[in-house]
Formats: structure tokens, C-alpha cells, sequence
């Protein structure tokens, strides 16, 4: 009955349902207050930030490839340089903003229900994978993240680790990064041709913590372990997740 109801209402309706209960519940728990505010001056603050941790992945070539980037570089636009204070919580879609048409933002490729299809905003899910790939690596906080349900690529043509992605539909699944260090970081984010390359930046050094992504199958199931070496050189587990297999090496 509820899900009938459901469908009774429009999507872009439903849509701003879900935002305004989101943003609800963080005000009522107290995020609202910690989420990372943004302004050309808070911004300055970052651009001093050497790099310090870099990962770069590459942009699969295909005729939608110029499409993601264009996409991607308007979503790194909104969040580049931004300091993010220690105990503040960082939010791609409180950034972001919903990629939409209107906001500038053109088709290209996303997982959708699973298969490889068409959106507005294609390809930022390659972003937020990276922005959660160099969190990890940093030891900073996951209070949000979201893999993907299925595993579409080979070893050959994904763009990082089985476990590292991160995938983000706007009002239902978010990114969100806590700085537990004790000193303020910042993202930075370029693209060089074929190339999308990472930094998490800071005013002093910081500690690269080694990752391994073990993969083993459970009948038709990947399973992928997320580990993270700490300080006393001992592997903990960061956290557990699957994927279904379907359609490998599927293009569009």
C-alpha cells in the first residue's frame, strides 16, 4: 500500500521529500552544525595546503569520456581547496548539489539498478570513490559511504580497487567524511588527459596508512575486505561488503 502511494507521487516530489528529511535529521542530531561551510574565503585558507597524499586513477577512454570530465570538473569546483576542520564532517552532496541539467552538468554513463546506463552528471562516481580511496588512506572517519551492488568491470578496465568505490545518488546515498585528526585537511582534485589524480592536503605532514583490498567469492558473490594497517604495523578491518557479478566488461 505504502509503495503504491509511493508511485502516486512525482519523482522530482519525492525527491525533495527526501533532502528536507535529511536535512531535518541532521539538524535534529546536531550534523547540521558540523558539516563544513563553504566561502572563496574559507577556501583561501586550503589553497596553502601542500599535497600530501596522492592516488591517481585513470578515465576510461570511450566517446562519452569528455562528457565525464566536464561533470567532474564542475562537481571538484565546489569542494576544491576547502578546509575541512578537525571533528567537521564532510558531505558530497551538501556541495555537490543535486546534478541536474539546469546546474551545468551533461549526460554520461552511471551504474543504474545495477547495469551501465545514462544520466545527468554521469561519471561522479568516480569522484566520490576517490575522495573515500584517499579518506582510507588518511585514516579519517567514515560516518557514510554506499559500494556499488555489482561488480561491472574487469582487472583490466576498472578504475580503482573492488572495495574503494563509492557510489552517490543524490537525497538517498551520500558521502560523508569526518576529520579525526588534529589538523585541518582540504581535497584537490585535477584532471590531466586521461587521468584523474587526487591529493588530500594539509599544513603538516601526514601519516599514509597501507590499504589491501582482499577479494574472495562466495558462490556468485565477490566479498571484499577493506583493511587498513595501523600504528602498531597490524592489519584491522575497515569494513566487509559484496558485490553481484554481472555483465563484466559490458560497454556503452
Amino acid at each position: 500500500m505504502i509503495h503504491r502511494l509511493k508511485l502516486l507521487i512525482p519523482g522530482s516530489a519525492r525527491l525533495r521529500l527526501r533532502v528536507m528529511g535529511i536535512r531535518t535529521r541532521d539538524l535534529l542530531n546536531g550534523t547540521r552544525f558540523k558539516l563544513v561551510k563553504n566561502s572563496t574565503e574559507i577556501r583561501a585558507k586550503g589553497t596553502q595546503y601542500p599535497e600530501r597524499i596522492i592516488i591517481k586513477q585513470p578515465i576510461n577512454v570511450s566517446k562519452w569520456a569528455e562528457n565525464k570530465k566536464h561533470n567532474l570538473r564542475l562537481a571538484i569546483s565546489t569542494f576544491e581547496d576547502l578546509p575541512i576542520e578537525p571533528g567537521q564532517i564532510f558531505s558530497f552532496w551538501h556541495h555537490v548539489k543535486n546534478p541536474t541539467e539546469k546546474a551545468g552538468y551533461k549526460i554520461g554513463i552511471n551504474i543504474i539498478q545495477g547495469r551501465l546506463d545514462f544520466d545527468w552528471g554521469g561519471g561522479l562516481c568516480q569522484l566520490s570513490g576517490l575522495l573515500y580511496h584517499l579518506a582510507l588512506a588518511a585514516g579519517l572517519g567514515i560516518i557514510e559511504r554506499h559500494p556499488h551492488s555489482v561488480d561491472l568491470y574487469t582487472e583490466e578496465t576498472r578504475y580503482s580497487p573492488l572495495g574503494a568505490d563509492s557510489t552517490t545518488a543524490y537525497g538517498y546515498k551520500d558521502l560523508r567524511i569526518k576529520n579525526t585528526l588534529d589538523n585541518p585537511v582540504c581535497f584537490r582534485v585535477k584532471i590531466e588527459e586521461n587521468s584523474l589524480i587526487g591529493t588530500l592536503c594539509a599544513a603538516i605532514p601526514l601519516k599514509e596508512h597501507e590499504l589491501t583490498f582482499e577479494k574472495r567469492m562466495r558462490g556468485e558473490l565477490e566479498e571484499v575486505e577493506t583493511l587498513r594497517r595501523n600504528d602498531s604495523g597490524e592489519y584491522e578491518r575497515v569494513v566487509l561488503q559484496t558485490y553481484k557479478i554481472a555483465d563484466h566488461g559490458q560497454q556503452i
